[in-house]
């Protein structure tokens, strides 16, 4: 795969030609298979274990919250468990970290002032989201087993399942210029109210 291939959209007027359907093919292969093989050893070895409750205090399974639910010893768990999490985690920062300098680095080659802020506007909205999902799942993977809290656990979930879906809309379409003068109007209006 070309070096083109994996910024695409830098060259928006060559993309459809880039982002052929095997590319695609590809990507969405690439990005969901290697988590599915890592996470369904742990996953179907804590089905099989015995359960001394049947009460789950999660919004989700969770792997966590299932394993305080477990009757016998679980530190293999927890370490297969640690160890897939922060080797997928890595794997992801590592890419997305790569693909960004690409980015940058095509970016600052661009001949035009406003292409190259439309682009970087464009990546702040991604790192933005980004930093919701990676923030909340560095923070569980980085903190002591010792300081384990359900309920913290339930807030970072929830900051990373419901608060990224439901601020990814503002995020998108704060760059967009109508929306931005919408805005603009409604507070003009607003303080001659």
């Amino acid at each position: 795969m070309s070096i083109d291939r994996c910024i695409a959209i830098c060259f928006p007027l060559r993309y459809s030609s880039i982002m052929i359907n095997s590319i695609c093919f590809s990507l969405i292969i690439g990005c969901l298979v290697p988590p599915f093989i890592t996470l369904l050893y742990p996953t179907m070895v804590i089905a099989n274990l015995p359960f001394c409750g049947h009460v789950l205090n999660h919004f989700f399974c969770e792997s966590a919250a299932m394993l305080k639910l477990i009757c016998v010893d679980i530190t293999l768990i927890k370490l297969n468990t640690i160890l897939s999490s922060i080797i997928i985690l890595i794997g992801c920062l590592i890419i997305t970290t790569v693909s960004y300098i690409i980015i940058v680095a095509t970016v600052i080659r661009m001949p035009t002032d406003t292409g190259r802020q439309k682009t970087f506007s464009t990546c702040l909205s991604h790192l933005t989201m980004l930093s919701i999902c990676f923030g909340s799942a560095i923070f569980i993977l980085i903190r002591p087993p010792t300081e384990y809290s359900v309920e913290t656990d339930k807030v970072v979930n929830l900051v990373s399942t419901v608060m990224a879906p439901l601020l990814n809309p503002f995020v998108y379409t704060l760059r967009n210029q109508k929306v931005k003068e919408c805005i603009q109007d409604a507070v003009k209006r607003a303080r001659l109210l």
